[in-house]
């Protein structure tokens, strides 16, 4: 693996943007014609039994989504990726790094994979990349993942990628009013 410069938590510059490239995925940045394949996931509130999303009514929307993200990305708020398929270069799913602490070196792994794309081992190709990259680029020392306790493949997906659970607590304020269980994993170390 080719050497990278290692950037000081507190100096985060994501541009030009840091493409990533695993055997099968092409982790790249959003763009604008991801949008329908970005609300027809959106707009199926079946994809979203685990988390606290908003339900996209329009292709609008998505396209707002995108626009969004990449100003997050380059003010350097945070960082997303399109898990896209390395031949196609459709996009699958999305990764990111988000809640950034420079003061504690620390931040959040966000990630969805689009239906048709779960059960054959993407996500844990993307993650695997990507937490390389938060640890070896970025200089974190933590990146923390929050689901729901109640989503087992999540919950599964992190553990297989030596993420150990650190807390869990009842989130209340969600947009349907009704609590749910939150659990936390964090993982703490760069893995080789």
């Amino acid at each position: 693996m080719k050497k990278r410069k290692v950037i000081a938590v507190n100096k985060l510059n994501f541009n030009p943007f840091p493409t990533l490239k695993t055997d099968r995925l092409l982790l790249r940045q959003l763009v604008m014609n991801d949008d329908e394949r970005i609300f027809h996931y959106q707009s199926n509130e079946e994809n979203f039994k685990f988390v606290d999303m908003p339900i996209y009514t329009s292709v609008e929307e998505a396209q707002n989504y995108v626009t969004k993200m990449n100003a997050g990305v380059s003010n350097n708020q945070w960082i997303i990726w399109g898990i896209a398929d390395a031949k196609t270069n459709s996009i699958l799913g999305t990764i990111s790094i988000w809640n950034i602490s420079t003061e504690q070196s620390k931040a959040e792994l966000g990630f969805g994979l689009f239906p048709g794309s779960s059960g054959k081992g993407i996500m844990s190709e993307a993650l695997v990349k990507v937490v390389e990259y938060g640890f070896e680029v970025m200089g974190l020392k933590t990146i923390e993942a929050y689901t729901n306790a109640m989503n087992h493949k999540s919950i599964a997906l992190l553990e297989r990628n030596q993420f150990t659970k650190i807390a869990s607590f009842i989130e209340t304020e969600t947009s349907n009013g009704v609590p749910m269980e939150m659990v936390v994993y964090g993982c703490c170390q760069v893995r080789k």
